[in-house]
């Protein structure tokens, strides 16, 4: 492992160095120095920003054992005097030390270990190797912020091919030769090249987000700390306020208010939907002698003021087809998309030879069986859609 001035000091975030090479990395200004401080993205931890001789560093990246600062324009060689964001690395430091103590909670607590891990710009995430209960994420919460209050020690060792076994480690080295150890005192022993605080009580304070399946039977949780974790409360805090008062509710009262509302709501539902089937079959009433004296080998029929969706088109469609003995196109138009029902007196191979047809020519998406098809199509494809139908309609 090449050692970094940031693996011991994390703090130095003013320091001159000497510009040694300039060149470009995909298209933008790049610049190497002789000795850094700034973090490249690596691990899972986002890259440092910053200035070199007032000249923003936009990215660092590690290319050949080389840290590459990308910047915003053509620096020089020489002396450097260069500055770092501390507001963002200080930000970055609470996020990984965070991370370490929390996946450590749930390892020692639950046997979860930590799959891998990331620290975005706004929420950091940890997958688990199963999915916790919400009593275990509370309880592994609970013992994380229990060690940032007791200020643990956050120590660096190194460790060499020799010695690494005496370091408890809680998951392997991904690297070979020398390791770098951030050590949580009496806590957690883990590998790690990213930067750090040296006292737990910098965190600030960690809380949990959302949760998600991811790669099978991995559990991602999302996670915040120091300020980010007061942003995330306030956030939160905001959304229910706003969400109680448009309920005329209380914060501590929504969940019984949106309770009561989804049974208002399924009432109210299950009423509609017995009302639009009243409605449904009183058109389906209507159309049926209307289709039966229709002339000509397709009637075609716009539903579109009498249905409100695909769903309802397909009820009547239905209807109509269980008792008239025709060739119908019922369709509607929902923006720039036409939804249409068929119903083709034709053998299954026909019927299925007749919507490839539409398909390779139309367009048309969909199918069906039994000469009954829902499919749909652009608006502006219409009449093409039904030259072709009655095409094929006129010759059976």
């Amino acid at each position: 492992m090449t050692m970094r001035p940031y693996y011991t000091d994390p703090y130095t975030v003013v320091f001159d160095a000497n510009v040694i090479e300039l060149k470009e990395s995909e298209g933008k200004h790049a610049a190497i120095l002789d000795s850094t401080y700034f973090y490249p993205t690596s691990g899972g931890q986002e890259h440092d920003t910053g200035f070199i001789n007032g000249i923003p560093v936009v990215d660092v990246l590690e290319e050949n054992d080389n840290i590459v600062h990308i910047l915003a324009e053509k620096a020089e060689k020489g002396k450097a005097h260069c500055n770092i964001d501390w507001s963002r690395r200080f930000s970055n430091m609470q996020q990984h030390t965070g991370q370490h103590i929390l996946s450590a909670a749930f390892e020692n607590l639950f046997n979860i270990s930590t799959v891998s891990s990331r620290l975005g710009e706004n929420a950091g995430t940890i997958d688990l190797s199963r999915q916790p209960s919400e009593e275990e994420i509370q309880k592994a919460v609970a013992e994380a912020n229990r060690i940032v209050r007791e200020d643990r020690e956050v120590a660096v060792h190194f460790a060499d091919q020799q010695n690494i076994g005496s370091f408890n480690l809680r998951k392997p080295p991904k690297v070979e030769g020398t390791v770098r150890i951030i050590d949580v005192k009496d806590f957690d022993l883990s590998p790690c090249g990213g930067t750090h605080c040296t006292h737990a009580s910098e965190v600030g304070f960690i809380l949990t987000g959302d949760t998600e399946k991811v790669k099978g039977s991995l559990t991602r949780i999302g996670f915040y700390c120091g300020d980010r974790a007061i942003s995330h409360y306030y956030r939160l805090h905001n959304s229910a306020r706003d969400s109680a008062r448009g309920l005329s509710t209380f914060v501590d009262e929504m969940p019984t208010a949106i309770e009561k509302l989804k049974s208002q709501l399924q009432e109210k539902d299950t009423r509609i939907k017995s009302l639009s089937e009243r409605v449904l079959n009183s058109k389906c009433d209507e159309l049926k002698p209307q289709i039966e004296k229709a002339s000509g080998s397709l009637t075609v029929v716009d539903l579109t003021d009498d249905t409100v969706d695909a769903n309802e088109l397909r009820f009547v469609a239905s209807c109509i087809s269980r008792v008239v003995r025709k060739s119908f196109a019922f369709h509607r138009i929902d923006s720039n998309i036409c939804q249409m029902n068929l119903n083709l007196l034709m053998s299954e191979e026909d019927a299925n030879a007749v919507l490839n047809d539409l398909r390779n020519k139309c367009g048309v998406k969909g199918g069906g069986r039994n000469g009954f098809y829902s499919i749909n199509f652009e608006r502006a494809r219409f009449d093409e859609v039904m030259e072709a139908l009655r095409g094929r309609l006129t010759n059976e």
